[in-house]
């Protein structure tokens, strides 16, 4: 049983670590309940570089991670500076919400997806 402990300790330090490696609802940062937005996901200069308007609002969502942000691969590789993307969001919070202040999410999944090219 020893011998297996450790090579599952082995088998995890193998493994890289980045923001994205963990699912959204399986991170300990999140604050409150998951929750769906439609919105348009687009790239920004500064941080957080991905950020979420949630339609009929004046209210965005910053999507965590830096340069690795923390979202499917699949929307990461739709997502960039030449193309937003108009959609349904899973986010899970990583703030709590606050007026006059952009709430740190993760995106869990994203569905209902329609690619416009960028016009910043």
């Amino acid at each position: 049983m020893r011998l297996a402990t450790i090579a599952f300790a082995a088998a995890i330090l193998l493994v890289p670590q980045t923001a994205s490696a963990q699912a959204c609802k399986g991170r300990s940062e999140i604050v409150a309940a998951c929750f769906t937005v439609h919105g348009r996901l687009s790239a920004y200069n500064g941080a957080p570089t991905f950020r979420i308007w949630r339609i009929g609002t004046r209210r965005i969502l910053g999507v965590a991670g830096g340069e690795d942000p923390v979202m499917p691969p699949s929307l990461r590789a739709q997502a960039g500076f030449d193309a937003d993307l108009f959609g349904d969001y899973e986010v899970c919070p990583f703030t709590p919400e606050r007026p006059g202040r952009m709430q740190m999410v993760c995106i869990e999944s994203a569905s209902r997806l329609v690619r416009r090219d960028a016009t910043k």
